[in-house]
Order: structure tokens, then C-alpha cells, then sequence
């Protein structure tokens, strides 16, 4: 099959529904039909909701701490993230639609997007769909288009149906253009508030004027990109299943503390342990950064609130744990002393491919590469607080995360392993 015929066929994005609380009723069927919701990093805010928890006015965010108090919420059941699990299902949930598909891309954890033959399209993604139930046991929604840009507007479209299938192919230009034109320009894939507002500048404000926008404006305005989503919007397919746009430009690690650090001695450890879990995700990717940003906040809700940010110059651009852990002491002597700090993280920029930037002065240390490799060969095997770096010491830490409401790893942990009786 050649790239212009694999253009040409339908395509699927297959969306699980309400991931988190789809894993957590799989591994508790008691949960089925209660309103459920699981909350964000230290039991925060909801970030995923049963459509029961929906019907009781629970909003995507809404705080933890005030959806309890409400006299309406006594049968909302809370839970805290279970990300190995979430992890682990996710995985499962690719891997089955891999054995069906002609060719999947991984979009995001609960989302992939697969090429379906071009006779009776619907049925294939039907039979997908059926398969990642029987086997994972995850509900999905799936919608089917010619181009990703349409068919993630199908897929969003059966999900506020609550349809399982939306197929815009079987759709007369007409029924499209009607659904394009009901689409507001920010729900469509990629666009966001600040690119809403420009485009709002020259009229277009639905799904179906950015796809009568002129191309070239767009692109020569914004970016090829936005062009892109304007001509698959369109009905030109401009990005097949497997296309990568761009290489990644950063990497992020922060995460909200799961209590406030006041000392510097206290946050070196933080700094430390965040450091070496990025240096991780960049071995991952087999990736390299040249620049590490550092930076840690207060609270805004509290007076004499703080944010201190530093950025510190790889040279040559790294992977290495230590290194990187060693750059974030160079925000420590900013810190206030006794001031309760609550977020911390470090975003690495100027990636390129490990190895891609040769050094004379200063070649790779083969020690410390087999360092790295094997720290994380032990945290795989035995977890993540068996071992660590000099300051990011062993867990669990008193500023960890909160999770008093996890569920048991029903699948990852043998300890933890369902029982079926």
C-alpha cells in the first residue's frame, strides 16, 4: 500500500470513555452505575467523571474539598489516581487495537487513531471497538472520517450523543457542513483560547469557517500546522495515520506537592528526585537537552506569595541524571528560608536526538551512562522508591503525593491482584 492510498482510506479516532473511572469500575464492578469520580494529584480536583457524577452537576475541575460539603453529593464516590493502573490499561487498550486495525497511532493514553479498509469501514471499527471491550473491558466512542481533523470531531460528536459509532463518510457534504458549522472553532483539535481570539479577527468562529478560511492567510499568519487542520477540516487529508508533524521541542516534569517544603535542604531533595525522573523520560525518548529551566512557587491563595525561576546552560546537552540534578541547585540560594513552597518543577528545552551534538572537550562518560541504566533497571523491577540519587533519598517522602483514596493496583501488583471467585 502505498502513502497516497493509505491517505485515501477512512480513518478512526477510538476514544476510551471516562478513562480513569472506566479502569477503576473494571477493576471494582461495584462501581458500575454510581456516580464516580477520581481526582487529580493530591486528592485536588475531579478530572474524571462518570456520566453519573455529571447528572449530580459535578464540573471537569471542580475542587474536591467543596463538592463533599454539598448536601446532593452523599452517594459521589472519590477516588485518588491510580496511574500504574491507568498505565497498565492503556497499554492493553493500544495493543488490542493493534491486532485489528491496518495501522494505529498512539494519540494519547485513551486515544488511537486507526487506517479501516475502504469497504464497510464502519464495521471494522465496530469489531475494534467490540474487541478492546471483550478484552480490556474499557466502554469506547469512535468516530470515522476521511480525514483525523474530521474524525475527531465525529468522535467528540458520539460522545455528547452518547453514541458509540459517529461515521461522517456515510454523510452527504451537506450533513457535514451542518455539523462543521455547529462545531465552535475552539472545540476543534488543536486550537486553543489565544488562536480562537486571531482567528475571531478575520470572521471565522465554527469548524466550517476555518475550513473555508484561506489556507495560505492561515499559514503564512499562524503556522503550517493551522493550515493543516483548516484543509483536513476540508476534507484533504494532509496528515495519514503515523504522520509526526514535528519533533518534540520540550519536556516537562512538575507536579503540586503533596505538602509544603520550607527548607532549602528539604527542597534539594525535591529538586533532586524531580531532576532525575526528567533525565528518565529523556533516556526514554532518546532525547537530550541543552537548556533546564528550574523554578518553584508558593501558593497564590496565600500572602507574600513566591515564584522563583532559574535557567541553566547543558553544555554539551545531556541526559545524564546527574548533571541534570546538579543544575537545579542553582536555584536553591533564591529560595526563601521558612517560606511554604507547594509547587516545584523543571522543563528542559533545546532537544535534540542523543549523540547528535558531538563534544571534543568533553566525550560521554560511560560510567555514568551505565548508572543511569541501571538505576532504572532496578526501580523497573522493584519500584520506584528501591533506589535513587544521593539528595533525592528513598520513599516515601513526607511532600509525595496524596492519593488517600487509591484503589488497589488490581493489575500491576501481585499483592494487590483481583480475586475472582
Amino acid at each position: 500500500m502505498t502513502a497516497d492510498d493509505g491517505q485515501r482510506r477512512p480513518v478512526a479516532l477510538v476514544d476510551v470513555r471516562c478513562m480513569f473511572v472506566s479502569v477503576e469500575r473494571v477493576i471494582d464492578p461495584q462501581l458500575v452505575g454510581q456516580p464516580v469520580i477520581v481526582l487529580s494529584n493530591n486528592d485536588g480536583c475531579a478530572v474524571s467523571r462518570s456520566d453519573e457524577a455529571k447528572a449530580l452537576g459535578v464540573g471537569m475541575g471542580d475542587p474536591w474539598f467543596q463538592l463533599r460539603e454539598r448536601p446532593n453529593m452523599a452517594t459521589l464516590v472519590a477516588l485518588s489516581s491510580n496511574y500504574a493502573e491507568y498505565g497498565a490499561f492503556s497499554s492493553r487498550f493500544h495493543t488490542t487495537i493493534s491486532t485489528l486495525a491496518l495501522a494505529s497511532e498512539t494519540y494519547s493514553v485513551d486515544e488511537a487513531f486507526v487506517t479501516l479498509p475502504t469497504a464497510e469501514p464502519a464495521a471494522a471499527a465496530v469489531a475494534i471497538q467490540d474487541r478492546v471491550r471483550q478484552w480490556t473491558g474499557l466502554p469506547t466512542a469512535a468516530g470515522i472520517a476521511t480525514t483525523k481533523t474530521l474524525a475527531k470531531v465525529a468522535q467528540r460528536r458520539a460522545k455528547q450523543l452518547g453514541d458509540a459509532l459517529c461515521d461522517l463518510s456515510t454523510w452527504s457534504p451537506a450533513q457535514t457542513e451542518e455539523l462543521l458549522a455547529a462545531t465552535p472553532v475552539e472545540d476543534v483539535w488543536g486550537i486553543g483560547s489565544r488562536l480562537r481570539t486571531g482567528l475571531a479577527s478575520l470572521g471565522v468562529r465554527t469548524a466550517r469557517d476555518l475550513a473555508n478560511a484561506d489556507a495560505g492567510v492561515l499559514r503564512r499568519r499562524w503556522s503550517v500546522v493551522l493550515e493543516r487542520t483548516a484543509r483536513e477540516l476540508a476534507g484533504v487529508p494532509c496528515m495519514p495515520v503515523g504522520f509526526t508533524p514535528r519533533d518534540r521541542q520540550q519536556l516537562m516534569y512538575s507536579r503540586m506537592l503533596g505538602a509544603t517544603v520550607d527548607s532549602r535542604a528539604e527542597m534539594r531533595s525535591v529538586l533532586a528526585q524531580y531532576a532525575a525522573a526528567a533525565a528518565r523520560r529523556l533516556r526514554a525518548h532518546g532525547l537530550q537537552a541543552a537548556l533546564a529551566q528550574v523554578w518553584v512557587s508558593s501558593s497564590r491563595f496565600r500572602d507574600q506569595a513566591l515564584h522563583h525561576t532559574t535557567a541553566v546552560a547543558l553544555d554539551p546537552p545531556t541526559a545524564d541524571p546527574l548533571a541534570l540534578i546538579e543544575a537545579t541547585r542553582a536555584l536553591l540560594p533564591h529560595l526563601r528560608e521558612g517560606h511554604p513552597y507547594n509547587r516545584a518543577g523543571i522543563l528542559l528545552t533545546g532537544l535534540s536526538p542523543a549523540g547528535a551534538q558531538p563534544t571534543l572537550w568533553q566525550p560521554p562518560n560511560p560510567a555514568r551512562e551505565r548508572l543511569a541504566a541501571a538505576v532504572d533497571q532496578i526501580s523497573d523491577r522493584f519500584g520506584r522508591h528501591s533506589i535513587g540519587y544521593g539528595p533525592a533519598g528513598l520513599g516515601p517522602r513526607r511532600w509525595d503525593m496524596k492519593r488517600e483514596r487509591l484503589s488497589p493496583a488490581g493489575t500491576t501488583r501481585w499483592d494487590q491482584l483481583l480475586t475472582v471467585r
